[in-house]
Parts: C-alpha cells; structure tokens; sequence
C-alpha cells in the first residue's frame, strides 16, 4: 500500500512538471520566458485592471520575477505602465498595440487548444477534475503548515 501512495504522489509530481513544461514550451516558441507568457496571457483575460500585485497575488510569482519580467516586456514594446487614478504609485499593465496584435495571434491559439483539450472531458470529468485539484492544493497547504509550521531554512 505504501509503495502504491509513493508511486501515486510520483505521478502527480511528474504530471504537474510535465503541464508545466508543456506551457513553457509553448512560451519559448514564441521567445518568450513562462512568466512573460504567463503575464501577457494573465493581461488578456483580466476584466478591468491588472497590476502587478495582481499578478503577484493571482499566479502565485515572486515580486522580483513579475518586476523583471513585465520591465523586459515593456522593453520589447509589449505593454506599458499606466499610474492607476488616486493612488500613490500602483500601476495598471496594459497591452501596446503590438502587445495586442501578440495576445490576438497566440494567446487566443493557447485557449482555443486548452478549450478543445478540455472539451475532451465530459462536464461531470471537468467538474470533478477541478474539484479535485483543488482540494489537493488545500490539503498541500493546510499539511505544510501542519508539519513544517515551525521550521526555518538551514
């Protein structure tokens, strides 16, 4: 039973690496790093504004990674920063025109194939599936403050 548990969590594992490096092969088609890929395509489907705390907060990168990754994407006339109205210095992201044409031509491609790729399932699967997933990430978490609650780095 155990060595059945251990080669489940593998899979997991392997699996979840595997997405990860479908997406990012995707993004270096396309000369892009995943967190560029993973900024433009966040910007694409945000309703109203999109920050970088939001991307921080959202999809989970570090401060420094966002920073870096969103100044190179302005260097190559991605996007542009934009002060948000009646704050002190919280800045909105927003698409350039070539930023635009970019998200049109490939990120709509990106979602119509994970939109086919998931039509593959049944509704009662995509349900289940997402349920499920996150369930395991709650229970990730919930175990990590468990066990390692009052452990430090070395």
């Amino acid at each position: 039973m155990e060595q059945n548990l251990q080669q489940q969590l593998n899979t997991l594992k392997r699996l979840y690496k595997e997405s990860d490096d479908l997406y990012r092969g995707i993004a270096s088609r396309f000369g892009l790093t995943d967190t560029a890929f993973w900024i433009l395509y966040a910007i694409s489907h945000t309703e109203g504004d999109c920050t970088q705390n939001d991307l921080c907060n959202n999809w989970f990168y570090p401060v420094q990674t966002i920073n870096s990754s969103v100044s190179k994407l302005q260097k190559e006339g991605l996007v542009w920063l934009e002060t948000i109205p009646g704050t002190r210095n919280r800045k909105r992201i927003l698409l350039t025109e070539a930023g635009e044409q970019f998200t049109e031509r490939i990120i709509s491609k990106i979602d119509e194939l994970e939109e086919e790729a998931f039509l593959m399932f049944t509704d009662e699967e995509r349900e289940t599936y997402i349920s499920l997933y996150q369930r395991y990430n709650e229970n990730i978490r919930r175990e990590r403050d468990r066990v390692l609650g009052t452990l430090t780095g070395l």
